[in-house]
């Protein structure tokens, strides 16, 4: 049951995230190449919160979702973990997508003045 809270809080992060990116992609804010690396780090973190756990009871010869060992600490922490990501990453974004606005006003203004 605990593994079944931990999944269902921390899906919808990554999940919003996939989304975030893809949106950005889709409107031109960042390079393919950004967000193929996106991309694949949400999908690693999703493969790994969703599968380590039941391949670690699988490897001690306990049933996949067992989580006995699973404490609440273990829970709130990943969760912190993968909403820290998720914030300092859409930080990030936002600042680059800053700069670029802010150099391509830099960039115009310069064009302005020199033909004065």
């Amino acid at each position: 049951m605990r593994y079944l809270i931990l999944v269902l809080l921390n899906v919808p992060i990554i999940l919003t995230a996939l989304i975030n990116i893809i949106t950005q992609y889709k409107l031109r804010k960042v390079s393919t190449a950004r967000f193929r690396h996106q991309l694949i780090i949400w999908l690693v973190i999703m493969v790994v919160l969703v599968g380590s756990f039941p391949m670690y009871n699988i490897s001690l010869g306990h049933p996949p979702l067992d989580s006995s060992e699973l404490s609440l600490f273990d829970i709130l922490q990943t969760t912190a973990i993968i909403l820290l990501f998720y914030i300092a990453n859409t930080q990030r974004q936002r600042i680059d997508q800053n700069e670029r606005r802010l150099r391509d006003l830099h960039q115009e203004l310069s064009i302005r003045l020199s033909k004065k």
